[in-house]
């Protein structure tokens, strides 16, 4: 059992030596530069991931780790959906600003491409966390605290049209650009188009 978690974290480290490497060009992820950052040699390497591939898999895997790791805090740092999903929409600026690498990741042609397998798989990552936003947001409605006129996949869209474009600034002013305070102000706006007003006027 002790064996199986060092693996998982030799694993874990690779991954984040390469989303590191990502921050910089998404080029510079090869085996021989990700084995340097790890200060490992390839071949130590290669007992963990086959090939360059098997890395992006490794990100894949890394991206989706820290997306449900934040979800999970969220929920315990929060009682009411709508809180549990500003205070997410904040842990994912503070995401995003320690790993550029994510959104470099993410709009890069290696996972871009519409013939890519990686594609598929980050595809499915975000597909599942949309789910997840979407259960959160109908437990808000049931509450009475979200409004309950506007399809909870709606209140998705709205809540990642928070983080989705300045993140986005972000990444195309190679970092000069801070998302943070920008998606707090965005925050506002979310609020005050999503929560129930009747209940506001009530309390």
């Amino acid at each position: 059992m002790k064996k199986r978690m060092d693996r998982d974290s030799r694993r874990e480290q690779i991954a984040e030596a390469a989303l590191k490497l990502a921050a910089k060009n998404i080029s510079a992820i090869t085996v021989e530069n990700v084995a340097k950052a790890c200060k490992i040699v390839p071949s130590a390497l290669y007992r963990h991931y086959k090939n360059k591939d098997e890395i992006f898999d490794g990100l894949r895997d890394l991206v989706n780790n820290k997306l449900r790791e934040n979800a999970t805090i969220a929920a315990k740092e929060e009682t009411s959906p709508l809180a549990i999903l500003k205070n997410l929409a904040l842990k994912h600026g503070d995401l995003i600003y320690k790993y550029p690498g994510i959104p470099r990741l993410l709009f890069s042609d290696q996972v871009a491409n519409s013939d890519s397998l990686k594609r598929k798989g980050f595809l499915a990552i975000m597909d599942e966390y949309r789910k997840v936003l979407a259960m959160i947001a109908k437990k808000g409605q049931q509450t009475d605290e979200i409004r309950t006129d506007i399809k909870s996949e709606d209140v998705v869209f709205m809540f990642l049209g928070t983080v989705v474009p300045p993140s986005f600034l972000f990444h195309l002013s190679d970092g000069e650009f801070d998302p943070r305070p920008q998606i707090q102000r965005n925050l506002i706006l979310f609020e005050d188009a999503v929560k129930n007003r009747n209940i506001s006027e009530e309390s």
